[in-house]
């Protein structure tokens, strides 16, 4: 199976990767290493991740790589990395606590 990353998980990974050259070259190696053990993996064993009903699509696998969540979905022989993020950050789609929903038009 092939591996193919969104343009957000592939900006992700280009950011995050830039943020720990900075602060430790180990650091960055680690997560260069274990991202390129992960598409091995998945193109090996493609539901290696969980599918979970906390993920905002039906069909979304999550793999946990450390203190980073990997979201994807398997599109007939590819996997589409949808997403990459620390766990510690927030997901995209969740609204903040003062969010104003009579502002939204439908």
């Amino acid at each position: 199976m092939r591996i193919r990353f969104s343009p957000d998980a592939r900006s992700y990974v280009k950011s995050e990767a830039s943020y720990l050259r900075e602060r430790s070259v180990l650091a960055a190696q680690s997560f260069s290493d274990n991202l390129k053990r992960l598409k091995l993996n998945l193109a090996r064993f493609p539901k290696l991740g969980q599918a979970s009903d906390e993920l905002p699509v039906p069909g979304v696998f999550r793999f946990v790589m450390g203190d980073y969540l990997i979201d994807y979905e398997i599109r007939g022989d590819v996997i589409e990395v949808l997403a990459v993020r620390h766990g510690r950050q927030r997901p995209p789609d969740r609204l903040d606590d003062d969010f104003d929903f009579e502002a939204v038009e439908n």
